[in-house]
């Protein structure tokens, strides 16, 4: 059964850490041409909703509360500064992740269960959140902010 401990090994030994907290790191990678992608992946519980949150009867009903996960997170743009249809649609093909909003940024996230698998199944989506998430990035706003 892999840990966050597990998973932080696994990585720090892979890529360069910008930041590192007890439940998050970020990272700066490089994508295409001359530009690089910041990522987060952080540790995360079902049903541990954020602050003015609610949880609705119907998620707690199949939550695990022991299960832990690992979110794949990487910043598209600030909320006000792009078109949420199109950013919807652009993200639409991907089989991976999906967009999300968290502290007024358009983000593109991933999450994984920590398990027996979750070493074997974290690089892929990792890297396709990053690639995907400056894509976006590119085509919404022609910028490399993130």
């Amino acid at each position: 059964m892999a840990t966050w401990e597990d998973l932080k090994a696994y990585v720090v030994v892979r890529y360069e850490i910008v930041r590192q907290g007890a439940d998050e790191l970020r990272f700066r990678l490089p994508t295409t041409e001359d530009r690089d992608q910041l990522v987060v992946v952080k540790r995360a519980r079902e049903g541990a909703g954020r602050p003015g949150v609610e949880v609705t009867d119907a998620a707690a009903v199949v939550a695990d509360p022991d299960q832990e996960w690992v979110q794949i997170e990487s910043p598209v743009a600030r909320l006000g500064e792009v078109d949420l249809g199109r950013a919807l649609e652009l993200a639409g093909p991907s089989v991976v992740g999906g967009l999300a909003a968290e502290e007024g940024v358009v983000v593109f996230r991933h999450s994984i269960p920590l398990g027996p698998a979750a070493l074997d199944g974290f690089e892929f989506p990792f890297r396709q959140v990053v690639h995907l998430a400056d894509e976006l990035e590119h085509a919404l706003t022609g910028r490399d902010d993130h």
